[in-house]
């Protein structure tokens, strides 16, 4: 869920940790920029989260004796 917990992007506070986690990580690239292939972004903030998606289930194959 993109390192945000079930509770934080369902009571909503998944933006601001990301704006605190953009911040952070900009300051890092700020002070150590020879440490990072390019500038680090947080993850996006998922809108749908499964267990077991439902539109990639394969049913079963049917069992032969």
């Amino acid at each position: 869920m993109g390192y945000h917990t079930p509770a934080s992007v369902h009571f909503g506070t998944a933006d601001e940790v990301r704006h605190q986690r953009a911040d952070t990580l900009n300051e890092a690239y700020t002070r150590h920029p020879e440490r990072f292939g390019r500038r680090p972004r947080p993850p996006e903030i998922p809108h749908t989260a499964w267990i077991n998606d439902p539109a990639k289930r394969r049913e079963p194959a049917p069992q032969t004796s």
